[in-house]
């Protein structure tokens, strides 16, 4: 008769350490990070885009009449961010913000608009800004779970916020594409 070899405790315990990894893993995957108790913004020094605030006559008066770009619908305007040109696109329902993205335009059907300098514009908290490492985010931002999903882009962080979520997304670890956007309960109200 064999006898089996006493169990080794140490291995039982790396087993059981992994699978708690995995089970904690395995729950949180999926699940977005707990909202803040304040709105994210984009702001500039010389407007400030607030989901369910910002209105769109407020943003013509400051920075002109827009260019209807991608699909009708959205306001764009070309902005200098540092060294880049970025396009910024608005949203409105009702003349009031339901979406803004800031973000270095990819592909050959981008308008070719002359960029202004609107001031820079940063994701507050944290001034988040394009051309930022993504591993430079500290504050209020966490590995985005769902959202936009572009190919182009390979991280994202969010930031969730009564009314809306944040984005950033990076390409080669250098944020590209700044976005805001209001919660479904907003979209349908």
């Amino acid at each position: 008769m064999s006898e089996k070899p006493p169990p080794d405790f140490a291995m039982l315990r790396a087993v059981e350490i992994l699978a708690q990894m995995h089970e904690r893993a395995r729950r949180t995957r999926g699940t977005p990070p707990p909202a803040l108790d304040r709105s994210v913004i984009l702001r500039s020094d010389r407007i400030t885009f607030e989901i369910g605030k910002t209105r769109r006559s407020d943003v013509e008066r400051e920075l002109g009449i827009a260019f209807s770009y991608p699909v009708r619908g959205w306001h764009t305007y070309a902005t200098k961010e540092g060294t880049r040109a970025c396009l910024l696109s608005a949203f409105y329902k009702d003349g009031c913000l339901v979406a803004v993205e800031l973000y270095v335009p990819r592909g050959e059907n981008a308008p070719a608009l002359a960029p202004r300098d609107f001031g820079g514009f940063r994701l507050e908290p944290g001034s988040v800004a394009i051309g930022m490492r993504v591993d430079a985010v500290t504050q209020a931002f966490t590995p985005a779970v769902g959202g936009p999903a572009h190919v182009v882009y390979d991280s994202a962080i969010e930031a969730r916020f009564p009314g809306g979520v944040a984005y950033a997304m990076a390409r080669k670890g250098e944020i590209e594409r700044l976005a805001l956007y209001a919660g479904a309960s907003a979209l349908h109200a």
